[in-house]
């Protein structure tokens, strides 16, 4: 019996399909990932997310799960991160275009400035770190701790406040700060991310600002900025001697002071892509590479699963409105 070309083809075909459908296939398209991605960090270059995502996603570039394609980190920061957060929310669950964002930094500018998206929905990949917040000072004022700041604030010897943008996270924390410490600070300035937050206190445009612990952590060294207090009852792991609010004996604000990294796609993304990034981000925060950096920088490496990322998530919209007057934070981020 002969059997024509057509038929074997049409065979070969479907046994193709049958051995790809258990290792990555999406929505019936070819094994992922199959095309280039877009990494999108919805902050400014140099705050803690790019730090982390410059060193880290190189190496899940090179990493066997995402041989012959391309992952391109794209900055695209404004209002509070939720820019670049809608850019991947709004695309196609696909996998192709993911986003790292850090409840519940985003979820809270969500909830001041209410979006068009579900953000709840979100599907979480992974996680790669856990980061504290802290406060900076320009050494030209040789703060000398927590109290010491705020009695210059108290005196007017100091009117501005800074971190990033208005209506997010570093604006909440200030306000409960104002709220809760009797931190007087007169006027707040914001900007698209720890890190251009703390470039602007090195060039003295404001004196003191809120930030990541990673991402102050350079100036630090340099001598650029001074560590003033961390906003974290446990303390920072960049700076692990640093006093905190709570040592003080003021009220601990762990349920904003405190974020969880993850990388998120939008809401509908197939359980292959999660396997696909869990698996290589694993693997790469195992390296030796990833493990001196994070020795040698003093930025932790802490991985979560995407169940895990995608209930800090949730958990921001449990807990915040449960310890944060909204509707005041709106009325102030106008």
């Amino acid at each position: 019996m002969t059997t024509d070309r057509r038929t074997v083809l049409k065979g070969i075909g479907a046994a193709s399909a049958v051995g790809l459908a258990g290792v990555g296939s999406v929505h019936g398209q070819a094994e992922y990932p199959s095309d280039d991605i877009r990494y999108i960090i919805p902050f400014g270059e140099g705050g803690g997310t790019d730090v982390y995502g410059r060193q880290m996603i190189p190496l899940v570039d090179e990493h066997e799960n995402f041989s012959g394609v391309n992952i391109a980190i794209e900055n695209l920061e404004g209002a509070a991160s939720l820019r670049g957060t809608g850019e991947m929310m709004f695309a196609e669950p696909d996998g192709y275009t993911v986003a790292a964002f850090n409840p519940p930094s985003t979820p809270v500018s969500e909830m001041v400035n209410p979006q068009p998206f579900d953000l709840e929905d979100v599907t979480g990949l992974c996680g790669y770190a856990t980061t504290q917040f802290i406060i900076v000072a320009n050494p030209a004022y040789e703060i000398e701790g927590y109290e010491d700041l705020m009695d210059r604030y108290e005196d007017g010897e100091l009117e501005i406040f800074s971190g990033k943008e208005r209506g997010g996270v570093d604006h909440v924390m200030a306000l409960l700060m104002q709220e809760l410490h009797g931190f007087g600070w007169d006027r707040y300035v914001g900007y698209p991310g720890s890190g251009p937050a703390v470039q602007a206190t090195i060039a003295n445009e404001v004196p003191a600002a809120i930030s990541t612990d990673t991402a102050a952590e350079a100036a630090v060294e340099g001598g650029d900025v001074d560590p003033v207090v961390s906003l974290v009852g446990d303390g920072s792991a960049v700076f692990p001697d640093l006093e905190t609010v709570t040592d003080l004996g003021y009220e601990n604000i762990d349920f904003i002071s405190e974020l969880t990294r993850g990388i998120f796609a939008p809401p509908g993304t197939p359980d292959q892509v999660e396997e696909v990034w869990s698996e290589a981000v694993e693997d790469v925060l195992q390296t030796d590479e990833m493990q001196e950096w994070s020795e040698e920088t003093g930025n932790p490496i802490d991985f979560k699963t995407g169940d895990e990322v995608e209930a800090a998530v949730v958990d921001s919209y449990e807990i915040i409105p449960e310890n944060v007057d909204l509707e005041m934070i709106r009325g102030e981020a106008t």
